[in-house]
Parts: C-alpha cells; structure tokens; sequence
C-alpha cells in the first residue's frame, strides 16, 4: 500500500511548489498596492487598502487595481496615478489568464 501514498505525494509537489510561487506573487503585488495607498490617508483609501489587504486571489487584485487608480488619482492626478499603477501590473505578469492580462494600446493614424 505504500506505492498509493508515494504516487500520491508525487503529484503533489508540483501543485505545492505552483500554489506557494502563487502566494508570492499575490503577497508582492498586495504590497505594492499598499505601499501606494499608504502615502495618502482618508478614508477612501482606507477602504480601498483593507479590501486590498484581505483580497483572497489574484484576479480580486486585479480588479481592485481600478479602485486603487481612483483613490490615486484624486490626489495625484491621473497622469502620475497611472505612471505609479505601470508598475503594479507588470507584477501580474504570467499569473493571470491571458484574457485578463495587461494589454499594449496602440494608437491607430491615419
């Protein structure tokens, strides 16, 4: 009965070692995102940074990231708020499904 277990074991660490690379990515994006509501107080952005601190998955991040560039944008102006979120979405490179991730717009001229 042990070769079960050992099979079961097996297949386990890789979803293991997927779940915590996961986790990281979600605990440095949270702090990112903190890290910029932190500077301003009031109470809008203290909402908006509990909801980011207790966000349970990365695509909640993902959508919190609009609330957070509002919050940002009434202080900063939206030029600065979006020059300070540039840097937020690149963490979520690889751990979103494509349809979700950050898209290059390019300005069509005729």
């Amino acid at each position: 009965m042990r070769t079960p277990s050992r099979l079961l074991r097996f297949l386990a660490f890789p979803a293991l070692g997927f779940r915590r690379s996961a986790d990281r990515q979600i605990s440095r994006i949270r702090t990112a995102m903190l890290g910029l509501l932190q500077v301003h107080g009031g109470h809008s952005t203290q909402r908006i940074a509990q909801r980011v601190r207790f966000a349970g998955d990365l695509e909640t991040l993902w959508y919190l990231r609009q609330d957070v560039l509002t919050a940002l944008s009434e202080i900063d102006g939206e030029l600065n708020a979006r020059n300070k979120m540039r840097g937020i979405n690149r963490l979520f490179k690889g751990g979103l499904p494509t349809a979700l991730e950050p898209r290059s717009h390019h300005r069509y001229t005729t």
